[in-house]
């Protein structure tokens, strides 16, 4: 009797799992031990962070669909963080009923920051008659008379539909409509900007400063050249171009291109390019046959979350002997992998710099840095020579004649 009723007693629900976000003590912790157990080479060096500010991080307004009904909720860009007065502002103007049909026409506003205290407010919403067609353009009045932080408004539809977001890496065809500003906006005080549907992370306390971590890092001499590939707005490499020779970037979004252009005239020396499309390790062979891309280059690869360098690119970076090779990623087994394949091609882990740039959000990244095997550490495995020697004309020839017995008596 008592088994039967234990049979026909209804379980309790299991508990719904609470995710929270690892403390950056924890990261500490997971990147010590993976250098560890995974006897990762190299020096490590500090990590790099800055404090994240709630006005320099982007926000977004989203619908959801919860029992049945659709409602707007405020998403912050790491838990705990404070509102910044004009977001509050404006999501509680959006819950007025005077914008009611505006209401259910919105599928994300995302809140664009500067990283100077203004925001670009991107709006994508699905305005299908002229009473949300009317009220939009009553919120956007709003924004004019009474918000000075926010800068620009661009009303958004993306084909098919996915909701817009800036953070990642979208195939959508997206259409935008500027309701007021510029489509451009400033990079904090560096003095260069971004198109505002290009990418860049959330929280760009960290990011807007880590060009001058990069400085650095490598120690630039005259003469040498970068290439920035997966470049997004070029910011780093327009950051950096005074140091160097030569700088090119490259991406496959448009958005990127019309940023990258723009950046490229605001640079102080006109030392800049930039190539649309994806990377191919056939765009490297075809670049550097080029007798005028011979030199010192330094590569930085900033790799999108869950994409990997597409095969045969390890063996062709490694062919064009660059001075400097710097890969961003945020999958510790993908560094792993790519540290291998480096050495595999004589190139070792010069060092690597742990990156904390969105505090809060639970992830980190690794900014590895290799560099030629010129001393021997692999064992006597010297790097292959370049597919594309530099000239001899343009080389500087190091020649010591070995004294003869009667020149060392005397």
């Amino acid at each position: 009797m008592r088994k039967r009723l234990q049979q026909e007693t209804p379980k309790a629900a299991p508990k719904p799992v609470v995710r929270r976000a690892a403390s950056f003590e924890d990261i500490q912790k997971q990147f010590s031990s993976w250098t560890h157990d995974m006897r990762i080479p190299g020096k490590v060096q500090a990590w790099f962070t800055a404090e994240a500010k709630p006005e320099n991080s982007d926000w977004r307004i989203y619908n959801k669909l919860i029992n049945g009904h659709e409602s707007l909720l405020l998403d912050a860009p790491a838990k705990g963080m404070d509102t910044p007065e004009v977001v509050t502002q404006i999501f509680e103007q959006i819950k007025k009923e005077h914008l009611r049909n505006f209401r259910k026409a919105i599928r994300t506003i995302w809140f664009r920051a500067c990283g100077n205290g203004s925001f670009a407010l991107v709006v994508q919403a699905n305005l299908r008659g002229k009473n949300s067609a009317h009220e939009c353009k009553t919120f956007v009045d709003f924004l004019e008379r009474s918000c000075p932080e926010i800068i620009s408004c661009h009303q958004i539809q993306c084909q098919p539909f996915v909701p817009f977001d800036p953070t990642v890496h979208q195939s959508a065809r997206i259409e935008s409509r500027c309701n007021f500003g510029k489509d451009f906006m400033p990079l904090g005080d560096s003095g260069f900007c971004m198109h505002v549907l290009d990418w860049a992370p959330r929280i760009k306390d960290a990011w807007l400063k880590l060009p001058e971590k990069i400085a650095s890092a490598i120690h630039p001499t005259k003469g040498d050249k970068f290439f920035e590939f997966y470049s997004g707005s070029s910011f780093v490499a327009a950051t950096l171009s005074p140091l160097f020779a030569q700088v090119e970037s490259q991406d496959c979004r448009e958005t990127s291109m019309e940023s990258s252009r723009q950046n490229s005239r605001l640079a102080p020396q006109e030392n800049m390019r930039f190539h649309r499309g994806f990377f191919d390790p056939g765009f490297l062979t075809k670049f550097f046959s080029k007798s005028e891309n011979d030199g010192r280059w330094t590569f930085y690869f900033n790799l999108p979350e869950g994409e990997p360098l597409p095969a045969g690119s390890v063996e062709t970076i490694a062919g064009v002997r660059p001075e400097r090779i710097l890969i961003e990623t945020a999958d510790l087994e993908q560094a792993q992998k790519l540290i291998k394949q480096f050495r595999n091609q004589g190139y070792v882990l010069r060092k690597s710099i742990p990156l904390y740039l969105e505090p809060g959000r639970g992830k980190f990244e690794i900014l590895a840095i290799f560099v030629p095997d010129r001393v021997g550490l692999l064992g006597g495995k010297r790097p292959k020579p370049a597919q594309n020697p530099i000239k001899p004309a343009h080389k500087t020839l190091f020649v010591q004649k070995a004294p003869t017995f009667r020149q060392r008596k005397d």
